[in-house]
């Protein structure tokens, strides 16, 4: 599995890069007034309108850092629907990849039921590096809101 390694600060996550569109440098977010605080916004991609959530945000209740090596991770997100629709993550220092077979993740060891989208981790010469799992980013009311604002933009 190739997987798209980033940072929430000094720790590493990764995403399964089957998910990953495309990463893209920060662009000019419009911001959603009373969303909340972890959704950063839309913006336009390839003239769709991509609602975008800062990873930084939602797991360390701060902003991401404009940073040389912050991206917008375009993913592939599951709706409700069946259908498959494009979600962009703001991430920091997203600058590799790596390849770890499957069966290399071992359970956490810890249940946090408001980061359910944590997954098994792996480890290497730097450290762990812990999978996220993109289809459990968004609890339910946040997922209706970003793609309802989407439809109706």
């Amino acid at each position: 599995m190739l997987l798209l390694v980033f940072h929430l600060d000094r720790d590493r996550y990764a995403i399964d890069a089957a998910q990953v569109v495309s990463v893209l440098p920060l662009v000019r977010i419009k911001t959603i007034p009373q969303a909340p605080a972890a959704v950063a916004g839309l913006f336009d991609y390839r003239g769709e309108l991509v609602p975008v959530i800062d990873l930084c945000q939602l797991a360390l209740g701060r902003a991401a850092r404009q940073l040389l090596s912050t991206r917008i991770i375009v993913v592939d997100y599951p709706g409700d629907d069946g259908r498959m629709r494009k979600l962009g993550l703001i991430a920091e220092q997203v600058l590799e990849t790596l390849r770890r077979d499957a069966h290399q993740f071992e359970a956490s060891g810890i249940d946090s039921p408001d980061a359910s989208y944590l997954g098994p981790v792996v480890s290497d010469a730097r450290g762990p590096i812990q999978l996220v799992g993109v289809a459990e980013l968004l609890p339910e009311s946040v997922r209706e809101l970003l793609f309802k604002v989407a439809a109706q933009a």
